[in-house]
């Protein structure tokens, strides 16, 4: 049941508490376009008493003095309704007084920018922790804002924006630079700009765009490790907190570098496939393609599949690490250049 409800979504936290044998908690918490935060959760055993939940903009300082909603545990959701959506919240739900959970929305809308989420809430296999909320996020391209969605990032507090767009791509404007330290970090993908127009000329059916995604993210692991490597050094630096990773669509350069981060950081292997996956949830497949609405059903496919996650492109990212490195962790200290230490570091920066 719990798979069915968090598909995609689902968030496995570590539990506050002096008990020999807490309950299973888990929860999920998501924006519901309008600024407000719905909270679900499940227990396992079904716990008795009330879900209480407490606010704040600062992840590192939530406070359980006033809750801002108060639920049965038995109600399974709630929702808190925002006094100020141009801020972000992150919460402290409390289960019977017990059991202590911290969340936050995985996704965040702000006008303009597409498939912008926190990577923080997922579960450590290897460490027993889990990602921190308000450090990490990834997200498609960032650029011309207007001054509202200009003042909810920069609300976020956001410190670097790392841009993983070739240079012919980048259009980050002065009002965005004002809030962020913009990292260019360019992976130009001259290719797929070639692919599209295949498609747009017919020349390019769908079953071709899956092979040539395929071989783009075996090429990304192969032939730009050292740009990799290069935010994994931004990665190391505490001052760098929070930091967003981005590209044009924030699934293919972004989606593997999360993937990699996540790697990393000893998040299991369905986890990171479910993150990846989550593109097609927060990115608008439609309005991406909608040029090609006049084409041939097949080029419509094409152009779809361009924009779309599927689990073989992340698959063969994967293979080609196994091809070359033999597993992830060989990959990520001889590939990326990221020693034990290093690892252990960015653990301790990003893990809690």
């Amino acid at each position: 049941m719990i798979k069915n409800l968090f598909n995609g979504i689902f968030v496995s936290l570590l539990l506050f508490s002096c008990s020999k044998t807490p309950p299973s908690i888990s929860v999920v918490c998501e924006e519901n376009g309008v600024g407000n935060a719905v909270v679900k959760w499940e227990t396992t055993p079904t716990i008795q008493g009330n879900v209480k939940i407490y606010a704040s903009t600062d992840p590192n300082n939530i406070r359980e003095v006033k809750p801002v909603a108060v639920a049965p545990i038995s109600d399974g959701r709630l929702t808190i309704i925002t006094d100020n959506p141009t801020k972000r919240y992150y919460y402290r739900i409390v289960f019977d007084d017990k059991y202590r959970v911290n969340a936050a929305t995985r996704n965040i809308n702000i006008s303009g920018i597409q498939n912008f989420r926190d990577l923080g809430g997922y579960r450590s296999v290897e460490c027993k922790k889990n990602v921190r909320w308000g450090r990490l996020y990834r997200s498609a391209e960032i650029d011309s804002l207007t001054p509202s969605a200009r003042r909810e990032f920069k609300n976020m507090g956001i410190k670097t924006l790392v841009d993983l767009r070739g240079v012919d791509e980048q259009k980050v404007t002065k009002s965005v630079t004002d809030a962020v330290n913009v990292v260019s970090i360019p992976i130009p993908l001259e290719e797929l700009t070639q692919v599209l127009q295949g498609i747009q000329h017919g020349v390019i059916i769908g079953d071709t765009v899956n092979s040539v995604m395929e071989r783009l993210n075996r090429e990304l692991i192969k032939d730009w490790y050292p740009s990799y490597a290069q935010l994994f050094s931004l990665l190391q630096e505490e001052e760098n907190y929070p930091l967003v990773i981005t590209c044009s669509s924030g699934k293919g350069r972004a989606g593997i570098a999360a993937a990699l981060v996540l790697y990393a950081l000893g998040v299991s292997d369905d986890l990171v496939m479910n993150d990846y996956l989550l593109t097609n949830t927060y990115y608008n497949i439609p309005r991406g393609s909608s040029y090609g609405y006049n084409l041939p059903a097949k080029s419509q496919e094409g152009i779809t599949a361009v924009f779309m996650a599927k689990e073989n492109f992340l698959n063969a990212a994967k293979n080609e690490i196994k091809r070359g490195y033999g597993d992830v962790s060989t990959y990520l200290q001889e590939g990326i250049g990221l020693s034990k230490e290093d690892q252990k570091h960015l653990q301790n920066l990003l893990l809690e």
